[in-house]
């Protein structure tokens, strides 16, 4: 480390990363374009200009992003030259964007607004006419890509060199004509082309699954955990109005993901966003299943455990630690056998971030006693048990509606899922919050500890899980399980 002088005042500062890298740690705010801490730095935008005194050499303006800290340097970042420097450098940048801000999906959230806004650069000089570039053009399934608004900062086509390592974008002709395009036209490729959008410092580049779907200052933005894989890629959820989610993005975590993420994880939100819910619980009657009371249903499955010796819970993985380890409390009331279920890997494997297997908290489970047990074989338990207990998000997906509708119509069966399973052997349906409606922790597979987030609520009359187990606890003293079985 050596030290340097930031505005007055002195800081360390590691001569291996640049000095913008110093500024922001220290929470001295330097605009940037092109630069991102989890690229390499080219210096093209020439937004990030400080004023730099390097021993008895007199001071200049420099690019902080392609400078790096020496013993003693004296940095100014709000002095008059570099401030004239970042208008001059705004002034070029806007002189071809198009400036249609009420219409771009990026209002709200685009860095060319917030520096020029904090600059003071509000008018140009030039009356030419802007460039005339294509909109709206489609770069595959996932981007699309609108001309006018780049201002070649190069930080996608970096991307796709840097972390996928498969080039797939470049900055095509020379000078004014220059544009991003993808080699020979062809749609881009791969898991990871969301990234780019989050990259883009302006509205270049847009999600063709987010366009005009929200303006971003009606979102509610959340800290949370992706569950797509063991990876548990840290994130941020955006629900709109509290309702659907309509936005899941990378959050910064070195030790999990860095800045990015994969687009199946991206776009996860068929299940969050599921119609249908069970809101509530169902009990069987006479006539079939029929709603009733939560308390009502619980009081079921109190009834069906007492009664039935030979009991087996199985979970979903996607139960956070916190409601495993009320289930394995519980289940110890009734001598029950508890397993997740230990889906087999999808083939999504990579280098860069997704492990392949669709586990969230395998890890987490595991670390807790709950052995992993695969769907086959759990049918095959499921045949010998009087009675089965399914419990968790996507459970019964997991364990296939099928093999459950094979159990003998002599075993009972109880289910806490998002969703109504309506087969004779089921007594009781008692629907649950999803990943985006609870909080509580996942464990990846390298043993960091992710946060669930709360992000949106639970429809009507839908519990946590974790409160739906307390429930079963207060109904379930210790003194009946053990009477049951002196019986």
């Amino acid at each position: 480390m050596v030290k340097i002088t930031v505005n007055g005042q002195q800081i360390e500062a590691d001569p291996k990363k640049p000095l913008i890298h110093a500024c922001h740690s220290n929470d001295v705010d330097v605009p940037m374009y092109c630069y991102h801490p989890g690229l390499a730095p080219v210096g093209s935008c020439r937004i990030c200009q400080v004023d730099v005194k390097q021993g008895e050499a007199p001071s200049r303006v420099m690019v902080a992003c392609r400078t790096y800290p020496v013993e003693g340097m004296v940095v100014d970042t709000e002095s008059a030259r570099a401030h004239e420097t970042r208008r001059e450098c705004l002034e070029f940048l806007l002189k071809n964007h198009p400036l249609d801000c009420p219409i771009c999906d990026k209002a709200g959230e685009c860095d060319l607004q917030d520096f020029t806004y904090q600059e003071g650069q509000s008018a140009g000089r030039t009356h030419e006419e802007r460039r005339p570039l294509q909109k709206r053009k489609s770069l595959g399934d996932v981007i699309v890509l609108d001309e006018e608004r780049c201002i070649l900062c190069s930080r996608c086509v970096r991307f796709f060199e840097e972390i996928p390592k498969v080039a797939q974008l470049t900055v095509s002709d020379l000078g004014s004509r220059s544009v991003i395009s993808t080699f020979m036209d062809r749609p881009l490729q791969g898991k990871y082309q969301g990234n780019i959008a989050d990259l883009c410092p302006v509205g270049a580049l847009t999600l063709s699954k987010f366009r005009f779907q929200a303006r971003v200052w009606n979102l509610t933005k959340m800290a949370s955990t992706c569950g797509e894989c063991s990876r548990g890629c840290s994130t941020t959820v955006e629900v709109l109005r509290g309702s659907d989610v309509k936005r899941i993005r990378p959050r910064e975590n070195a030790a999990v993901n860095g800045w990015w993420m994969c687009d199946i994880g991206r776009f996860a939100f068929s299940h969050v966003n599921a119609p249908n819910r069970l809101e509530g619980s169902l009990v069987r009657e006479a006539q079939g299943l029929v709603i009733a009371r939560n308390e009502d249903a619980l009081c079921k499955v109190r009834d069906l455990l007492i009664t039935h010796r030979d009991s087996i819970f199985v979970v979903s993985p996607w139960l956070t630690i916190e409601e495993a380890q009320a289930l394995l409390d519980y289940s110890k009331r009734f001598g029950a056998h508890v397993m997740f279920v230990s889906v087999e890997a999808n083939g999504e494997a990579d280098k860069v971030l997704h492990t392949g297997d669709p586990c969230p908290n395998r890890r987490g489970l595991s670390e807790l006693g709950i052995p992993g047990v695969k769907a086959a074989e759990i049918a095959e338990r499921m045949m010998k048990a009087k009675l089965v207990v399914l419990v968790g998000e996507r459970v019964v997906e997991l364990v296939g509606a099928t093999a459950i509708a094979k159990v003998h119509q002599a075993t009972s069966v109880a289910v806490f899922d998002c969703h109504a399973l309506d087969l004779p052997q089921v007594e009781a349906c008692i629907g649950i919050a999803n990943s985006a409606e609870r909080t509580g922790t996942w464990v990846n597979v390298d043993g960091v500890h992710g946060p669930l987030a709360a992000v949106k609520p639970a429809p009507l009359n839908v519990r946590a899980l974790e409160r739906h187990l307390g429930d079963l606890v207060k109904l379930s003293p210790r003194s009946d399980a053990m009477g049951a079985r002196a019986r």
